[in-house]
C-alpha cells in the first residue's frame, strides 16, 4: 500500500512574504529557512518567481496553462539533448511549473515525441445517426 504525502496549501500572507524575500535576491534555502517551509516548495516558488515574477508565486495553480506541441518539444529538447537545467528552460520558455517540464521529459523518454501531442479530453461526442428510407425493401434503415 502506498502512502500519499499530505499537501499543504499556503495562504496569501505566506506567499506575499515569499515574494518579498525572493525580490531581495534570496535563494530557495534561505526562503525555506525564513518561512519554515520545505525546501522543495521554496525551490518551486523560486523558479516560478524567476519565470513569472510576483504573479507566478501568488497565483500558483490558479489557472491551467496549455502549451502547444512545438513549445513542449523545444523545452524537452533543450533539457535532455542540450543539457540545460530545469530552471533555464522554465525561464526561457515561460513555463512557471517545474512539474510540467519534468512530466514532459518523462513522457518523451518513455514514448518519444508523439507523447507530447495533446489528446482530446472528456467524453467522446455522440454521433447522431440519421435514418434513411430504402425504397428497394420499403423500410427505414440506419446506415
Amino acid at each position: 500500500m502506498t502512502t500519499q504525502a499530505k499537501r499543504t496549501v499556503y495562504n496569501a500572507k505566506i506567499r506575499k512574504q515569499a515574494v518579498k524575500i525572493l525580490a531581495e535576491g534570496a535563494g530557495h534555502r534561505s526562503l525555506a529557512a525564513k518561512l519554515k517551509i520545505p525546501e522543495a516548495t521554496a525551490r518551486q516558488w523560486s523558479r516560478a518567481y524567476a519565470v513569472g515574477g510576483e504573479e507566478a508565486v501568488l497565483n500558483a495553480g490558479a489557472r491551467h496553462n496549455v502549451y502547444d506541441y512545438e513549445t513542449k518539444l523545444a523545452v524537452v529538447t533543450d533539457r535532455l539533448e542540450r543539457g540545460k537545467t530545469v530552471r533555464e528552460v522554465m525561464i526561457e520558455y515561460g513555463v512557471p511549473s517545474e512539474s510540467s517540464v519534468k512530466s514532459w521529459c518523462r513522457l518523451y523518454r518513455a514514448r518519444g515525441p508523439e507523447a507530447l501531442i495533446d489528446k482530446p479530453r472528456g467524453r467522446k461526442p455522440k454521433v447522431k445517426v440519421e435514418p434513411t428510407w430504402d425504397p428497394e425493401n420499403g423500410k427505414t434503415e440506419i446506415v
